[in-house]
């Protein structure tokens, strides 16, 4: 029923295109799960089938790109939607100002992606670690996928031949789909042939229909072929962005989360390392679910004095001994609160590296380390057997630096380095490198 009530809203939207739909028509439509799954060629004009000829002239951009994400791309490129050009492998870089969508292939089971190059779900690999941290500008805009892509969609991507045409249809599909926030993603995981994007510049204003025509593995990545249709008549260009990519000095690049509390009273902090973010006790109080904590921070008044434990760890109250020199010693209430039934709590270890003895620290800092799923499994794979798990610290210092992981070892692991600690003024930064988990 969605589908049938998205057609009748694109078409209402675009009666001043010319387009008008009969109502009574569309009700004796038959069940989905008989509609004719043949669809009627793309007019692309490039298979000799007589389709639209990109190449005729015409008041909007008609494209047909070929997307690479192979090895030889370091998996990823990028595309000009005003004029179609892609920009395969670091090449892209260049050319930040005028990318608005990546194509990425992390040799996963996402297989192919199609993301904003603003999306926070790209340091899978150096490609995208690169463009996530890197670029000193990235194009936003709004993008919409449809998978379930019928006889009818094809009749209006081909009906689209003018550039008021294409923002017509781009703005009443967004109309649409955005009334369900779960709709809308900045990257696309698992892109497949047959399938339609929409997508609407708000740094550029362009607006674009992309149909999927083609995506196959290949021996070292994957490819995507799509045919573009753009408005691009109010394009406002984005002058070239200079000085390279964002990695000063050699140093690789890491999130800081910075966080404040009250130093007059008690106050805990509980870090999300996947999501970047750092709650307050009030603020996760309002979470149902805590799998993503990977860290507590607490800070006692009575003794100026601060702590991290993982969000398990039974120190918190001073251990089975209830030792005075933790947090809440005796007292179970908030490490019982963290670990109650239904609320996913994660099981998390860290270990301080920093103190190693040279070369083994010194040659392989926190600096040093990549940002990328690849760079943090071998940062991981380094320091394995060497030393112990913990789950608590009192007072860390500025500059230590501990690995974390997950109990389960399946990949969720990164290393996070203490970066300020002000107890005076009531704040705390910490550095984290961790696992984009978010595949």
């Amino acid at each position: 029923m969605k589908k049938i009530f998205y057609i009748a809203a694109l078409f209402g939207a675009t009666w001043i295109a010319g387009m008008m739909l009969s109502c009574d028509k569309d009700k004796q439509l038959p069940p989905e799960d008989i509609v004719e799954r043949v669809l009627p060629p793309i007019e692309d004009g490039d298979d000799g089938t007589g389709g639209e000829n990109p190449n005729d002239p015409k008041d909007y951009v008609h494209a047909v790109a070929f997307m690479t994400a192979e090895d030889a791309d370091m998996r990823g490129s990028g595309i000009d939607l005003a004029t179609g050009q892609v920009f395969r492998g670091p090449n892209a870089h260049n050319y930040l100002h005028a990318v608005d969508l990546l194509y990425l292939d992390y040799g996963n089971t996402t297989k192919g992606n199609i993301a904003l190059p603003e999306s926070k779900e790209l340091s899978v690999n150096v490609y995208g670690e690169d463009v996530q941290y890197g670029w000193r500008h990235k194009n936003s805009g709004v993008l919409y996928r449809l998978e379930d892509v019928q006889p009818r969609d094809v009749a209006w991507f081909n009906g689209a031949k003018s550039a008021a045409r294409i923002t017509a249809v781009v703005d009443s599909v967004i109309s649409v789909l955005s009334a369900d926030p779960d709709q809308q993603k900045q990257r696309y995981r698992n892109v497949q042939g047959d399938e339609i994007f929409i997508f609407k510049s708000t740094t550029r204003n362009i607006s674009s229909i992309i149909y999927v025509s083609q995506q196959m593995t290949t021996g070292t990545g994957s490819q995507c072929r799509l045919i573009i249709k753009s408005d691009a008549t109010q394009l406002q260009e984005v002058a070239p962005v200079t000085g390279g990519l964002l990695n000063a000095n050699g140093n690789y690049y890491a999130d800081v989360l910075t966080a404040t509390f009250n130093p007059a009273t008690n106050a805990e902090l509980f870090f999300d390392f996947m999501k970047k973010k750092v709650y307050t006790r009030t603020e996760l109080e309002q979470l149902e679910d805590f799998s993503g904590i990977h860290l507590m921070f607490a800070y006692k008044s009575s003794n100026n004095s601060h702590y991290i434990y993982t969000p398990t760890s039974t120190w918190m109250y001073g251990g089975a001994d209830n030792s005075a020199s933790h947090y809440t010693p005796g007292d179970r209430t908030l490490y019982n609160y963290l670990n109650a039934p239904g609320t996913k709590v994660s099981t998390m270890w860290f270990w301080r590296i920093d103190n190693r003895p040279s070369p083994q620290y010194s040659t392989y800092t926190f600096e040093q380390s990549r940002l990328n799923n690849t760079a943090l499994t071998e940062y991981y794979n380094y320091w394995q057997n060497l030393g112990s798990w913990g789950s608590n610290l009192i007072n860390p210092a500025t500059n230590l630096v501990f690995r974390i992981r997950h109990d389960n070892s399946s990949g969720a692991y990164g290393a996070f380095k203490i970066l300020n600690v002000n107890k005076t003024a009531g704040e705390v930064s910490i550095g984290v490198k961790y696992w984009n988990s978010l595949d």
